[in-house]
């Protein structure tokens, strides 16, 4: 047994009052004359007897009163956890859980529903005078005030689903800084309320927080529900070219136990339906939708994939968005005088798709390098630290760089740009005479240059070419090889570009490169698929900060905003970064719909983002209450239970989780009954 008052305890010392009474009342003696006292010697010693049992009765009577009614003001209470009642006023802090999840359907109704109910029941069984905070899943400003048990009720009436989850820990995090703030000297207690998906529900992370209590109400466990949902897009190849066909792939995935048959999945570029395929998937299975079509103009394109589904809608949709350019900028750097870079102008000058610009090495503007796909090397005798520095960025970046060292080059110059991009090694020379024979049928640059694999094809010589050391942090690719098994032509993966590296000179004394007829669709696959990656798409999330690239040389403005595409309410956004092409972007939570959105950074540069709603909510499970117990005791949270009760008997379990069991009432009856025996004998025993 504990105590909310034990100040009041002292006050058993009051029991000596009775007591004195009792003895010092009962020494009075009265003097009564009689002339035979002999025959009342018998009768005398009976009655004093019951006299003293009838006082003595009394006495315990007021003792037990005086004890019953400390005991009231000090109200002891048998506590049902480890979190002991130190002050009577209370403040409650509340999370109920609002996300996409919380919208499924169960036999008692949705679940959101019930996590209001369950959150005015814990309105109604603390009294007027407690204070109450409420979270959701927005951690909006008006979420960090006191409300009255009126105005608590009034916003629990406020909620509704939202795009946003929030990690459970984080909750009561947040819900901890919020009554830290308040500074009031007061018992406090934290609520969760929640499916407790596994996703969200990180348990281990949680603060065992001795100076609170931390309840856990997880909501039923939801009924089978029948949804099909739209987990991902994605391109087949990196980058959107105008009037090429592109295959678009999309992951459906069937969460229920039914099978689909022949249901339609539409595609929409810019509002226009472009393809329209049927599918048939297995219950609790994924599929994979591939749907064709293509990009009939340049610029920016808004794409939606839809199929139709109930009850479960918000996952039915999944938006993207792309730019399509009219032309590669291509960009040759070429040694002084060297005949090489009139190759590359006879392939790329005037070329519909490619636009060509060349400058000699002694004049190269590094600024410019951001505006360009794709780079070419010819024949370069060395590089400057700088042109290293500037074309390592390109590449991570997501250029696309080919090289052609020179005759006699500068191996340290080379090696020094190999070396920060992290890919192989140049070791020596070699003069000795090789040919090309071994092709990667299957690499992006030789996909649609044959139509079948050839054995006899007349393959380019070389009889001068560097040999390379395999590096241990290369990702090489071998596109095509000698007859002696070094690489003539490689690939590697640098951050978000490639580096395509030719182990020989674009030069006609040393190769019959050049008047091969797999040297220009091999150049203009280089060229035509060198691509600035895309984001196609981005999550909804709590506090998103966006990476965007910049478009050009286009300044970034001072104030920059974000509005739905079809409406113009634009609202103000702030720059964390604004550094090497790129603008980190805060939200400010401001997206809470899925669709697309028009970011204006500056008059001259405008981009179209698109915007998808987390589809974790449906994919992840839920953890039921029995589980949600193990895993407390198993992560030694303390202060800390999980409430698991039907709607009729939730308010009870609520009041003996936090109150106890409460017995100042049991006290305060024993206070009257002492007092009413004490009256009762001294009346009544004659």
């Amino acid at each position: 047994m504990r105590f909310i008052y034990p100040e009041f305890l002292p006050a058993l010392l009051f029991i000596s009052i009775p007591i004195l009474i009792h003895f010092l009342h009962f020494k009075r003696y009265k003097t009564v004359y009689f002339s035979q006292v002999n025959f009342l010697k018998t009768i005398k010693e009976e009655t004093r007897k019951k006299n003293n049992l009838k006082q003595l009765l009394i006495l315990i009577c007021r003792v037990m009163a005086v004890i019953a009614l400390v005991f009231v003001f000090a109200q002891p209470y048998f506590p049902v956890n480890q979190q002991e009642r130190h002050k009577a006023r209370q403040l409650i802090a509340i999370y109920v859980d609002n996300s996409f999840s919380m919208k499924r359907e169960t036999a008692s109704g949705m679940l959101l529903e019930q996590a209001k109910s369950k959150a005015l029941s814990i309105a109604n069984s603390y009294g007027p005078g407690t204070n109450f905070l409420l979270l959701t899943n927005q951690n909006l400003p008006s979420q960090q005030q006191l409300l009255t048990q009126a105005q608590l009720i009034s916003q629990l009436g406020a909620i509704s689903e939202s795009p946003e989850s929030l990690p459970l820990s984080k909750a009561q995090k947040l819900l901890i800084n919020h009554l830290d703030k308040q500074k009031l000297k007061a018992e406090e207690v934290i609520y969760l309320i929640s499916d407790f998906q596994e996703y969200t529900s990180d348990l281990s992370e949680m603060e065992n927080d001795t100076n609170r209590s931390t309840i856990l109400i997880p909501l039923p466990s939801t009924t089978s529900t029948n949804n099909l949902l739209i987990d991902s897009c994605w391109f087949e190849t990196p980058g959107r070219q105008k009037n090429r066909e592109e295959a678009l792939w999309v992951r459906i995935q069937n969460q229920s136990g039914q099978s689909y048959q022949n249901l339609p999945v539409r595609l929409k570029i810019n509002d226009t339906i472009k393809a329209i395929s049927n599918i048939s998937i297995a219950p609790e299975t994924s599929q994979n939708l591939e749907l064709r079509y293509k990009n009939n103009r340049a610029g920016t394109h808004r794409g939606l994939v839809e199929l139709d589904d109930y009850p479960v809608v918000y996952d039915n949709q999944f938006f993207f968005s792309y730019d399509v350019r009219a032309k590669n900028k291509v960009l040759a750097i070429y040694q002084q005088e060297d005949p090489a870079i009139n190759k590359l102008k006879a392939l790329f000058l005037n070329d519909e798709n490619i636009d060509f610009e060349q400058t000699g090495s002694k004049q190269i503007q590094l600024s410019q390098f951001p505006e360009y796909q794709c780079i070419f090397l010819l024949n370069l005798k060395e590089m400057s630290s700088g042109l290293i520095n500037a074309l390592d960025q390109f590449v991570k970046r997501g250029g696309s760089l080919a090289i052609f060292p020179g005759i006699n080059a500068n191996i340290n110059s080379y090696n020094a740009l190999y070396r920060q991009l992290k890919t192989d090694l140049i070791e020596q020379a070699d003069s000795a005479a090789l040919r090309m024979e071994a092709l990667n049928y299957n690499h992006p640059l030789l996909q649609q240059v044959f139509l079948h694999e050839e054995s006899n094809l007349d393959l380019p010589k070389v009889n001068y070419s560097y040999r390379f050391s395999r590096s241990s942090q290369s990702q090489q690719t071998q596109v095509i090889g000698f007859n002696n098994k070094q690489a003539a032509l490689s690939g590697f993966p640098v951050g978000l570009g490639s580096l395509l590296n030719f182990s020989f000179p674009l030069d006609e004394t040393v190769t019959d490169f050049a008047q091969q007829a797999l040297f220009v669709p091999l150049l203009y696959n280089m060229a035509l698929n060198s691509f600035t990656p895309q984001e196609i798409q981005h999550e909804i999330s709590n506090n998103m900060v966006l990476t965007i690239p910049q478009n050009g040389s286009a300044p970034i403005a001072k104030k920059i905003a974000i509005s739905p595409f079809h409406e113009d309410k634009p609202v103000q956004l702030s720059v964390l970064n604004n550094y090497a092409n790129q603008v980190r972007i805060d939200l400010h939570n401001i997206i809470r719909q899925a669709g697309f959105y028009r970011l204006t950074l500056s008059p001259e540069n405008t981009q179209t983002l698109a915007f998808n709603y987390n589809r974790q909510e449906s994919l992840s499970p839920t953890i039921p209450a029995e589980e949600l117990t193990n895993k407390l005791q198993a992560s030694n949270l303390n202060f800390m239970q999980v409430i698991d009760e039907k709607e009729s008997s939730f308010e009870t379990a609520i009041q003996e989780t936090n109150k106890g069991v409460e017995l100042w009432q049991y006290f305060l009856v024993l206070t009257l009954l002492f007092l009413a025996a004490e009256t009762l004998i001294a009346r009544l025993w004659k």
